[in-house]
């Protein structure tokens, strides 16, 4: 039998990466253990958005900054 089941991932706001892409496991079944996956691997989030570790950095005052020129179109 073949079902189907909700599993989550997480997705750069910025550029589109995908966290699973090249990690040992692509998705979760569970929406927090993928937030900190990404978390635990360098992301970052800021209110309901996920950057990369390549997406983001901070600047001599401890400011978060989004590196705007990775940004690609998304489809939603």
């Amino acid at each position: 039998m073949i079902k189907t089941v909700q599993m989550f991932t997480v997705i750069c706001d910025n550029c589109g990466t995908d966290i699973g892409e090249d990690a040992e496991y692509s998705c979760w079944n569970d929406e927090s253990f993928a937030n900190e996956n990404a978390m635990e691997s360098g992301w970052h989030k800021e209110g309901d958005k996920h950057y990369c570790s390549n997406c983001w950095s901070y600047d001599d005052n401890d400011n978060i900054l989004i590196n705007e020129s990775r940004k690609s179109i998304i489809p939603k």
